[in-house]
């Protein structure tokens, strides 16, 4: 979902203001963590205490909200850039500056239960999607077909 600078800059101030923030999925990019329609809290993010297997929300150069897994901090220019990726993506996303970075995940409600992601299962799926791309592989066609059958005939799976 794409947001002007305003409304980026709101997004920013309402975390600042009160420690965190709630914003519905509209995308299908951490799957089967995140589906759409969950409802994810985030907190502020803390630039130390980040460490791989993270979810971290921030915003593109374009103005697009994207919420991904954080990978590694590689340095580039003497400034320290994150590289994030969907768990159901093939391909990291462009490295991105941590003023870009407005929070960290810390649980998911699906209407069923909360998830919390210091759970062990959400630690070690984290550890399996960011550790081994075969599984983003995998979920990618697992996805890529869905839609199809879907759309073929109009069945929901």
């Amino acid at each position: 979902m794409q947001f002007n600078k305003d409304t980026i800059d709101l997004f920013i101030q309402t975390m600042r203001n009160y420690g965190w923030m709630d914003l519905p999925s509209y995308s299908m990019t951490m799957y089967p963590f995140i589906k759409k329609g969950n409802i994810c809290r985030f907190v502020a993010f803390e630039l130390d205490k980040a460490k791989k297997g993270d979810i971290l929300l921030y915003h593109s150069s374009s103005g697009q909200l994207v919420v991904h897994r954080f990978l590694q901090v590689q340095e580039s220019d003497n400034q320290l850039q994150f590289v994030l990726k969907g768990d159901s993506n093939t391909h990291m996303d462009e490295p991105i500056c941590s003023d870009q970075i407005i929070g960290k995940l810390v649980t998911i409600d699906n209407d069923k239960r909360k998830i919390y992601t210091s759970d062990y299962t959400a630690i070690f799926w984290g550890y399996l999607i960011s550790t081994y791309p075969i599984f983003s592989k995998a979920l990618r066609t697992y996805l890529y077909f869905k839609r199809r059958v879907k759309t073929k005939f109009s069945v929901s799976l």
